[in-house]
């Protein structure tokens, strides 16, 4: 049952029973052990159904205003008709041999937008192809993630490490606060260029919002230099 399509309705026969009725789930029938503690549920039923509405209204507020910000001119309407050939993509993709492997040091985020509200609870989720990982959650507009993580590299000239950054929410969907992506080719250059600069340290801006970083610190290591050399001479 959704709180937003709830409805309450007194049973006739009994102080102490109510009926939750949902559009979706139909009804459920409850009874309280005392009139006190049904009124204590109806109460705390109509506190949370209050804070969802009001909860609803601010980000509803903070994406009109980030389109005002950020002067957005338009919205573009997609459909997604169908796959081809997905099953053998995938199976080709997973055949690969492993080419390398990325550790990854998520250290902290700097200047998030929190759009006035102060303090934030903000994780990052960090993936490169199928793979995926998640930070811990840090609360701070400045967090210090401290995460680290490892993902193998199937493609040096395709693949992407790519990380985005939410606000936690408890109550509501997670809250977009920007993203962020490195080609692991770039990483390699690096590497190539400076052999004992590792792990790199990289400060990348984030994209699609109006200020915040992610910083981290990342190594590749390879499975076969030989064969990597030969593929990029």
């Amino acid at each position: 049952m959704f709180l937003t399509e709830l409805r309450v309705e007194a049973d006739k026969d009994s102080d102490m029973c109510y009926t939750l009725i949902s559009g979706g789930c139909g009804e459920v029938s409850v009874m309280a052990p005392t009139i006190h503690e049904r009124n204590n549920w109806l109460k705390k039923i109509a506190i949370a159904q209050k804070h969802i509405s009001d909860t609803e209204r601010s980000i509803l507020h903070r994406q009109q205003s980030k389109e005002k910000e950020l002067s957005i001119m338009g919205r573009v309407l997609v459909t997604v008709m169908a796959g081809v050939s997905l099953s053998e993509r995938q199976n080709e993709v997973r055949a690969r041999r492993p080419q390398g492997l990325l550790r990854t040091h998520i250290l902290s985020g700097t200047k998030l937008d929190s759009w006035g509200k102060g303090m934030l609870q903000s994780f990052c989720e960090v993936s490169l192809g199928s793979q995926a990982h998640r930070t811990s959650i840090a609360t701070s507009p400045h967090p210090k993630w401290d995460s680290t993580m490892q993902f193998l590299v199937k493609s040096l000239s395709e693949d992407v490490l790519c990380i985005t950054v939410y606000e936690k929410g408890y109550f509501k969907p997670n809250e977009f606060l920007g993203r962020t992506e490195i080609k692991i080719h770039q990483i390699y250059e690096e590497s190539r260029s400076e052999p004992g600069a590792q792990p790199q340290l990289h400060k990348l801006r984030l994209h699609e919002v109006k200020s915040g970083e992610v910083i981290l610190k990342i190594s590749l290591q390879l499975f076969d230099r030989c064969r990597m050399s030969k593929h990029h001479s």
